[in-house]
């Protein structure tokens, strides 16, 4: 069979081997560090054996191909990552400054739990359904349309940026970047997902399933231990090989396929190649070879990255005690805080035998997902901060959260945030902070509302090159696991046709409606919401004028 060359050992590069490998095709998987993961990995760096996640991830109810890619990974003898791997459903809560937390508890809870008066919902609902009734309209306008934006007329600034402060750790995007398309695309999935997946008991209860609008889940332990170890291993023993630190830096083309790739001065060649890389990195080696930078789907990449790389830190707080919760796995997003930040415990859902590091009992993961925004302190950004800074205002921001100080007073006998030691707060290491900014080891692509058009997809015209990465074409519509995964599968699909893919659900309702919306769109009339209430106005005015007359 011909061979498989792949480079990048992401999620999308992984499940691209998983697949072709099952298939009987030779595999080889180029890495450009020593370790697999991309932006999912973790580390033990400390002395005291202190996990380190590069962010922390969940994996929502719409993530179809990953739970069904999970089931044929072996976590040990005992069953599957699906099955051993996965916690049940984190509990995500608003947690302002001012006010008490708030949970989802259905759609009737959201009023609440974003601080909108019951017509700001109704204003809010408005905006959301137009984006789940639309395609066309969607994808060619709304894709250019900042979500944050869009919804700013119609919210108080309390609601506004309360609603503002989940984009980043639910959609995984700046707030001040995202589409409407993005945004609105998301929250469909989250809350109208289908089918259920099954779950079987584990020491937390009995069988268990995970639908549409619950929450997301994460792993039991750190990222590299459960998901990418076990996985590398049974890679292995399928027949892939991994070439680790060896970074792709050139692609030789005939003008019709690729002859060959190098890693420095190493040529390698194969039958088909995979480009599985960050597109920063794919930019760079397209433009070493502007005959095949020309190509359809290849030119995509120079508007797809324009704008640059997305900001978003991962820190994790150590504290000496264990502290308690009075909810079981409490996700907190500081809606209040300048930096967007979003805090989990990890022993709410970790093994208990996961090493926490060295007395250290309780350690809470978190990320700060936007960067243009001023802190409270030095009125910096994320951007401009000096790691010192950073730190600084991150437990500041953490310290200030008195809904988050009130839950674990709650549940701690009275003791609050500052009565509990801090041992330490570590920031993942690839960030380097200095006086001209901050830069990632490995710069991030997310979606934004100036290159949601560029994505590229996984087949290209050179006949032996193919693309993977949640960068590309795919249902999910979002940098996501998912979105990764789904990828994978769709370039060893465009690979060999026996390859299963599977789709996102879209209800029969919002597809008759979208249909509708792209016949409006078409004829540059209103969108199909818009419509539907402009003709309930009109019918009401007329009924209005002829009672008038009748009068």
């Amino acid at each position: 069979m011909k061979s498989i060359v792949i480079f990048g050992a992401g999620i999308a590069g992984l499940t691209a081997a998983h697949e072709l490998a099952k298939l009987g095709y030779p595999v080889t998987v180029y890495e450009a560090i020593d370790q697999p993961g991309g932006f999912f990995r973790s580390s033990r760096l400390s002395q005291n054996n202190m996990p380190t996640e590069y962010s922390w991830h969940g994996m929502g109810p719409w993530y179809h191909n990953t739970f069904d890619l999970m089931q044929h990974i072996p976590f040990n003898e005992k069953g599957s990552i699906y099955d051993l791997a996965l916690s049940r459903p984190i509990d995500f809560g608003i947690f302002p400054d001012t006010d008490k937390a708030q949970f989802y508890k259905g759609l009737g809870s959201i009023p609440n739990m974003f601080r909108m008066s019951k017509w700001e919902f109704v204003k809010w609902s408005y905006v959301m359904l137009k984006t789940w009734t639309s395609n066309d309209r969607s994808k060619l306008k709304y894709d250019t349309i900042n979500a944050a934006q869009a919804w700013k007329p119609f919210l108080k600034d309390t609601a506004y940026k309360t609603w503002c402060s989940c984009f980043g750790p639910w959609i995984g995007s700046d707030w001040s970047r995202v589409s409407l398309q993005t945004t609105g695309d998301f929250f469909r999935k989250q809350l109208t997902s289908k089918p259920l997946h099954q779950h079987k008991s584990d020491q937390d209860g009995p069988a268990w399933t995970h639908g549409a609008g619950m929450g997301w889940l994460l792993l039991k332990g750190p990222s590299s231990e459960y998901w990418f170890s076990p996985w590398i291993k049974y890679l292995k023993e399928q027949g892939v090989q991994f070439i680790w630190e060896k970074a792709l830096t050139k692609l030789e083309f005939d003008g019709t396929k690729i002859v060959s790739a190098f890693c420095g001065e190493e040529k390698i060649q194969g039958d088909i190649y995979i480009l599985s890389i960050n597109p920063f990195f794919t930019a760079d080696i397209l433009r070493e070879t502007p005959e095949l930078e020309r190509q359809d789907e290849l030119r995509l990449f120079k508007p797809l990255i324009y704008g640059g790389p997305h900001t978003q830190v991962s820190f994790r707080l150590a504290f000496s005690d264990h502290i308690k919760f009075p909810r079981m796995r409490t996700a907190m997003v500081v809606s209040d805080s300048e930096f967007n930040l979003t805090l989990f415990a990890e022993e709410q859902v970790w093994d208990e035998n996961v090493d926490l590091g060295q007395d250290i009992k309780s350690l809470w993961t978190g990320t700060s997902c936007i960067s243009s925004v001023p802190g409270r302190i030095y009125h910096k950004p994320v951007n401009h901060c000096t790691k010192e800074e950073f730190i600084e205002e991150v437990k500041a921001q953490f310290y200030s959260c008195g809904a988050l100080d009130e839950l674990i007073k709650e549940a701690n006998d009275g003791r609050g945030l500052r009565d509990f030691s801090m041992v330490k707060i570590e920031v993942w290491n690839e960030w380097k902070f200095s006086n001209e900014g901050i830069k990632p080891l490995q710069p991030k692509w997310v979606n934004a509302t100036n290159t949601q058009a560029y994505l590229p997809a996984q087949k290209t015209p050179v006949l032996n090159l193919f693309l993977a990465g949640a960068h590309t074409r795919t249902q999910a519509q979002v940098w996501s696991i998912e979105g990764a995964v789904e990828s994978g599968r769709r370039a060893a699909k465009a690979i060999d046709d026996r390859v299963e893919v599977l789709d996102q659900y879209r209800s029969l309702w919002i597809k008759m409606l979208s249909g509708m919306d792209d016949i409006l769109y078409t004829i540059k009339a209103p969108q199909f919401i818009d419509t539907v209430v402009l003709l309930l106005i009109i019918v009401s005015l007329w009924q209005l004028w002829v009672c008038l007359l009748l009068l």
